[in-house]
């Protein structure tokens, strides 16, 4: 069991609710919220899924009698708090519209004074940077400047189209239409699993994983348990009548799994074997290696953009028998640095980490442990857990 307290494993936001309280007392405090804009047409620019019998309510409160306050306005009635990052991001840039017009009390010159979207742009980005997101200019019109919500996270281009993996053996892959990038394996077709559903924006979850194989296999009942069975296989497991024989990629998969069902919430999937490059000529039919390694030992797909990579380097890997290698050492960074150039996060494990494992119970029990701590930490990152 991971010694986390269960109170703390929940799923969050992207935008915490730290940042996104910043935020709205940085807009407060301007003294200014909806500009020349009345509440109830504020309200419904940037908050499209409020209701007309909302409206209604902020018009009475708020245009006409003026019972309530502006932070009753953000913190119940657009809920900021419990928006999507999606919808939140829309607040704030339906807030930084430069035809919304915004402007802050001068006390010493007893008059209004405007305030341009860019500043308010440079107040809500200091904050905002904090969760990788920033405000940018997507448009100009004359001199009005219109922003956009991104993410500053630098990531992966393009998009998955297709997930080649546990391979057991290489596929041999033609393109039935070459330009819709449609595949098709005509040999070792049996041999490896093509996922070619489309990806949603928060990745690919076990769940959909596990549901996807057993639509793909009509398996009706214990659709993980088969599902896991099939990921062992090109694993270094092999199932026989007297026990399973496990290995580093199989205590991978296992720390994952029980750290799943601990948290309790569903999970970017850990998919292994993974083919990243392909090449249809093996080495001796091309004369030289067109690629250092096609494959990666476990794929993990937070967004379209952001892709983890985890690699476990047994001795093969910078040694040849039980000599240092250079030149092997050299192929792994290299290939390591390819996939970082890319935009992949990619992180690697010595198979030495995992020696001691099959020596004990409490090894075995430690190296669990080590891995567990290591996903809840990247969770962390990529803002699944809190």
């Amino acid at each position: 069991m991971v010694e986390t307290p269960s109170t703390d494993i929940k799923e969050c936001p992207s935008i915490v609710a730290e940042t996104r309280r910043s935020i709205v007392d940085a807009i407060l405090a301007i003294g200014n919220l909806t500009g020349d804009k009345q509440y109830h047409e504020f309200v419904k620019i940037v908050c499209p899924s409020i209701t007309e019998d909302e409206i209604s309510e902020v018009a009475r409160h708020m245009d006409r009698f003026d019972d309530w306050p502006e932070s009753y306005l953000i913190d119940t009635v657009i809920d900021y708090l419990n928006l999507s990052d999606k919808d939140f991001m829309f607040f704030l840039e339906q807030y930084v519209n430069p035809n919304i017009h915004h402007w802050r009390w001068n006390s010493e010159e007893e008059r209004r004074e405007e305030v341009s979207n860019n500043e308010l742009a440079d107040i809500i980005n200091r904050y905002l940077e904090h969760d990788g997101y920033k405000l940018v200019v997507k448009d100009t019109i004359g001199d009005k400047y219109f922003y956009q919500c991104v993410s500053t996270r630098t990531g992966v281009r393009g998009s998955v189209k297709n997930i080649i993996f546990a391979a057991k053996y290489k596929p041999e892959i033609v393109f039935d239409d070459a330009l819709n990038n449609d595949i098709r394996i005509t040999k070792n077709a049996n041999q490896c699993l093509v996922y070619n559903r489309p990806i949603p924006q928060n990745g690919v979850m076990w769940n959909e994983l596990v549901d996807w194989y057993a639509d793909e296999n009509e398996i009706k009942q214990n659709q993980e348990i088969f599902f896991i069975r099939r990921l062992c296989e090109c694993l270094d497991t092999s199932f026989k009548e007297n026990g399973a024989k496990s290995g580093p990629e199989t205590w991978m998969l296992q720390a994952y799994y029980e750290l799943k069902n601990d948290l309790g919430i569903d999970v970017p999937a850990l998919i292994p074997q993974v083919y990243l490059y392909y090449d249809p000529q093996t080495q001796k039919e091309r004369g030289y290696k067109l690629f250092e390694h096609q494959k990666m030992d476990y794929l993990m797909i937070f967004s379209h953009r952001d892709r983890v990579v985890i690699e476990i380097d047994g001795k093969q890997h910078y040694a040849e028998g039980d000599v240092a290698s250079p030149r092997l050492y050299s192929e792994m960074v290299r290939a390591h640095r390819d996939m970082s150039l890319l935009g992949y996060d990619v992180y690697r494990f010595g198979g030495y980490e995992f020696l001691a494992a099959d020596r004990s119970e409490e090894k075995k029990n430690q190296v669990l442990k080590n891995l567990k701590q290591f996903f809840i930490r990247l969770f962390q990152k990529y803002g699944v857990i809190s």
